[in-house]
């Protein structure tokens, strides 16, 4: 606990921001994870529905500093790039052939000074 009168002071300042500020962060990451819901499951036109909410909602922390104009930024290329791609499926990356023949190699190799 802070002794000093202003460091009191500023304590207290702190936790009514934090208070304030706890609904539009909450909210933000609320319409968000809706909006990547929808397009997980392929409801690409809801999502487009909800898409000028979840900006609205970005740029309004941002402007209220809760969260940096980068980081809004950032979370609104994600979003608008999650609406275009579509509904994601879990795939693996294709494997270049390269990675594969050095793989086999290093694998021979193993192999072949075990048997020495």
């Amino acid at each position: 606990m802070p002794i000093i009168k202003s460091a009191i002071k500023r304590m207290k300042q702190n936790a009514a921001s934090r208070d304030r500020n706890r609904h539009y962060r909450s909210h933000m990451k609320s319409v968000i994870k809706l909006l990547l819901t929808y397009v997980q499951q392929g409801e690409i036109e809801k999502a487009k529905k909800i898409l000028p909410d979840v900006i609205s909602a970005i740029d309004i922390a941002a402007k209220k500093r809760i969260i940096h104009e980068n980081n809004a930024a950032r979370k609104k290329s994600r979003i608008q790039r999650a609406i275009n791609a579509g509904p994601s499926k879990k795939e693996e990356k294709p494997v270049k052939e390269k990675a594969v023949k050095k793989a086999a190699k290093t694998k021979k190799a193993k192999e072949e000074k075990k048997d020495e």
